[in-house]
């Protein structure tokens, strides 16, 4: 887009944003600002399991492992909920998001808003925020909301015209949700917004070595607090702006930004910088203002890049389809299965974070979402929760004891020595091998016990959360463990180790013993509301609705139980889907009318078809674009 020709109408509209910063709104909010702890998630607005507003392609089988044509793109990740169920109507797909995250211990979502982008995405996220939160409204969900605003710019853009863009659209939500409580709020009732690249509303904020000059004067930082104390005072309601630091190596900026900003939160790429973040919240400590920890369990692209040049690679030039896998890699993190996300969630604890942020409910191209999905089901939740009840100073008992296995789908010196696409690890390679090549044990115990891997002694487990470490072997993975001589623990993972994949499926797999439990659960919030619709339009009677239900659990059952023995091979996969899928429709005939049943049948085929939105305009809008590319690693020194 070219700007010269309105550059002149936003030279006079300055004039409404010149400075008038006011330094009281900082310690209005400081002493009360988040009046509980909670854990945000962040959520991708078009990865839920919508008919209308969600991208359905990228988020079906056919479009993953299934899909041999994808040559952009190397995507491996299979939500479960598509699994369980046709796409749904937004106000059940987004009560199923809210519900679903509830579950794993979430307490509510964060959107990215991106004001840069055009009015196609613009409009479509102010649709879909809307109505999560009159969703959450209509269905009592104890749920909140926040955005987080990605101030992201090209030098070309005028900052008056990406401020006018922010302030009319958090406006319009403002008054669309019709001002709701389900607004994450401070103590004192102002909605809390994050701030993504926040320097970017000045010249001098462009550029990664933005950090020496903002320390060395201090009036850009301030000319940063002007420019969004302008702003503040053109919304509609009152609000509190979270800066994010994503340079904390230096105490000394933390504390300028401190002088102008009520919270700062950090980006996912500083985590690894202990020393700094500790530092951090020292800081926040010392000037009475709220610690944000962030978590996450690993990160991987799905961005395919060529071996040969390191350059991204692209359908549009032609190029792309000609290429075999094994001259593309991937980006990933090599963290070694839960570890990372254990260890920030202990950190958090350690550093008595004020509330806990997840990188992501449902970015699945990224690789670290607690959305459950084939690879993992439920145990990033069941870690979540633990630690959780830690940082709550909850005492309570664990209510059940759970095993997890995490492991990666690949047999020792089997990683990118496959005719699959490669992956090219973001640290040096050789300190992790040991740990890729591994079987990660995670016990969460009411007492301690005796830890047995394949029938081989582990060791023992105490009292909490241990976790142990076994030598990857081709074939099934069983845990028990015992208690004075008893099995008190029995745990059979549903997939076994393969090797010698045709597809490259680096994503960790997590399996625990209370999936089933969780999948029930997550199943039971979609089926209420299928089981309420064919009550009003069919009249089925309880007795039918029981066996609905259980045909309905039993083929989701039966295809995830298939995905995980054939979900690398497509027609073979495919064929008993479609012979679940005529075992269950004659379940249904059993229960409906004949009438009633072709009514049925003719809905059921027309929502299996819909593809949500289209790859074009996935592909045209840059807003939507930029939710596919891993942001690249910066190591922190």
């Amino acid at each position: 887009m070219k700007y010269n020709f309105i550059l002149q109408f936003f030279i006079l509209l300055n004039i409404a944003y010149s400075p008038i910063f006011a330094q009281n709104s900082v310690q209005e909010t400081a002493d009360v600002f988040f009046p509980e702890k909670l854990v945000m998630a962040l959520n991708h607005p078009n990865y839920s399991y919508s008919i209308s507003d969600a991208y359905l392609k990228a988020m079906k089988y056919e479009a993953t492992f299934g899909d041999s044509d994808s040559k952009e793109y190397h995507r491996t990740t299979v939500p479960l909920v598509s699994l369980m169920t046709n796409p749904m109507e937004n106000s059940d797909a987004f009560e199923f998001e809210m519900k679903s995250a509830k579950l794993m211990g979430i307490d509510g979502f964060q959107f990215e808003l991106r004001p840069s982008a055009g009015d196609y995405y613009l409009n479509r996220f102010k649709k879909i925020f809307s109505e999560y939160v009159k969703v959450a409204e209509d269905k009592n969900i104890d749920f909140k909301f926040s955005i987080v605003v990605d101030m992201k710019r090209s030098k070309k853009m005028p900052v008056s015209f990406l401020l006018m863009k922010v302030e009319n659209t958090l406006n319009e939500l403002f008054k669309a949700t019709n001002y709701s409580k389900k607004w994450l709020r401070t103590g004192n009732n102002k909605v809390v917004v994050f701030l993504k690249y926040p320097q970017k509303v000045i010249d001098e904020g462009f550029g990664k070595k933005y950090v020496e000059p903002f320390i060395a004067n201090p009036n850009l930082i301030k000319n940063v607090a002007e420019v969004y104390e302008s702003l503040r005072k053109g919304l509609v309601d009152d609000v509190a702006f979270v800066y994010q630091a994503d340079h904390v190596a230096d105490p000394q900026l933390v504390n300028q930004i401190l002088d102008y900003f009520p919270a700062i939160y950090t980006s996912s790429s500083t985590q690894n910088y202990t020393v700094g973040i500790d530092r951090l919240a020292e800081v926040c400590r010392e000037r009475n203002r709220p610690f944000i920890q962030c978590v996450f369990s690993e990160l991987k692209g799905t961005k395919r890049y060529d071996v040969h040049t390191d350059k991204k690679l692209s359908t549009m030039n032609g190029k792309t389809s000609k290429m075999a896998d094994r001259e593309t890699y991937i980006r990933a993190h090599n963290y070694k299965m839960t570890s990372m996300l254990r260890d920030l969630l202990e950190k958090g604890i350690e550093r008595d974070a004020d509330m806990l942020t997840v990188y992501s409910w449902n970015f699945f191209n990224r690789g670290t979402h607690f959305a459950p999905e084939l690879h993992h089901g439920y145990g990033l939740g069941i870690l979540l929760k633990y630690y959780k009840n830690k940082w709550l100073n909850n005492d309570k008992e664990l209510e059940n004891e759970v095993v997890l296995l995490s492991f990666k789908n690949f047999l020792p010196g089997e990683l990118n020595h496959t005719k699959g696409v490669k992956v090219k690890f973001r640290e040096k390679e050789q300190q992790y091998l040991k740990d890729l090549d591994s079987v990660e044990v995670v016990t969460l115990l009411k007492e301690g016990g005796e830890v047995y891997f394949n029938n081989r002694s582990m060791g023992f487990a105490p009292k909490g959360i241990h976790t142990f470490y076994a030598l990857k072997e081709k074939g099934k993975m069983d845990v028990k463990v015992k208690r004075k001589k008893q099995t008190i623990l029995e745990y059979t993972a549903p997939k076994e180790v393969v090797g010698k994949q045709s597809y490259t499926d680096f994503l960790t797999y997590s399996f625990s013993s209370l999936d089933d439990f969780y999948a029930v659960a997550n199943q039971n919030i979609i089926l209420e509301n299928e089981m309420n619709s064919m009550r009003n339009r069919f009249l089925i009677s309880k007795e039918d609705e029981v066996k609905w239900r259980y045909a309905a659990t039993k083929r989701f059952s039966d295809n995830l139980t298939a995905m995980y023995q054939y979900g690398l091979s497509s027609n073979k996969y495919l064929e008993i889907r479609e012979k679940n899928y005529k075992k269950y429709k004659q379940q249904i005939k059993e229960i409906l009318t004949e009438f009633n049943y072709s009514i049925w049948l003719e809905l059921e085929e027309s929502a299996k078809k819909h593809e949500g939105i289209p790859m074009f305009e996935d592909n045209q809008n840059e807003a939507l674009k930029g939710y596919n590319i891993l942001p690249e690693y910066t190591k922190q020194k």
